[in-house]
């Protein structure tokens, strides 16, 4: 299967105030649009990005990163991350391999809504919601990691001036709320720390294609018959 047949992407207009046509885009994608105005609104986009996403597999990042094909194939034929949650490395001429964005992850959909999502009650205010949704999911059992170093993305050069929000950045809103949010869990265990609030906010579906495959799948006669080991076993049925 094809990289184009394979992959599907989701693309969430975090409520930009500019109008503009799509077009007609041969791949599998969806584009949506939040259409409310919510400063730094980044936990609500990726819920809603996430919500729309068909496979188990996802990748979560911000349009300004690029992955190149070989990256994509190693993605596409990964197994399930299962608990674990992986960075991948930067490459660049200048500073050669580096550290990967701290936003930036290659996940199971389902861990992401077992413990729902990202936090919303950070959204309207700068910062926080990346780190909290990491240690929220250290502290039940999931594993970050990196993808081996031969799998990389790259930093999109962009014109930060003309294609790159105004917002300000500052924590002085949601630092006291992540601190509540930690205070929680060591108060009160598991699933504590978490306001549940998800998708508050108005979204429509600018444009949806699919791209349909040209061949079949493996076939696997041996699945079906086999469901019984799957009952048996905690660690086959995941």
């Amino acid at each position: 299967m094809s990289i184009r047949s394979a992959v599907e992407f989701i693309i969430v207009d975090d409520g930009s105030p500019i109008t503009y046509d799509v077009g007609s885009i041969d791949l599998n994608i969806t584009w949506l649009k939040i259409t409310e105005d919510i400063k730094w609104n980044q936990a609500g986009a990726r819920n809603l990005g996430v919500t729309y996403a068909k496979s188990d597999k996802i990748l979560l990042t911000d349009l300004d990163h690029e992955l190149p094909s070989e990256t994509f194939a190693y993605l596409i034929n990964a197994k399930n991350p299962g608990r674990n949650f992986y960075k991948i490395y930067r490459r660049s001429p200048e500073r050669g391999l580096y550290k990967g964005h701290s936003n930036l992850f290659f996940m199971s959909r389902a861990r992401f809504f077992r413990h729902f999502g990202y936090d919303e009650e950070f959204a309207g205010n700068y910062g926080a919601e990346d780190y909290r949704f990491v240690k929220y999911h250290k502290y039940h059992g999931s594993r970050q990691k990196y993808l081996p170093k031969k799998i990389i993305c790259y930093e999109r050069v962009l014109d930060r001036e003309k294609s790159y929000h105004s917002l300000t950045r500052d924590l002085s809103a949601n630092t006291p709320v992540d601190l509540q949010k930690r205070k929680e869990c060591e108060t009160y265990g598991d699933e504590y720390g978490h306001s549940r609030i998800f998708l508050n906010f108005e979204w429509k579906v600018i444009y949806r294609h699919s791209v349909f495959p040209t061949t079949l799948p493996t076939e696997k006669r041996w699945w079906k018959p086999l469901w019984w080991l799957r009952y048996l076993s905690s660690t086959l049925s995941r």
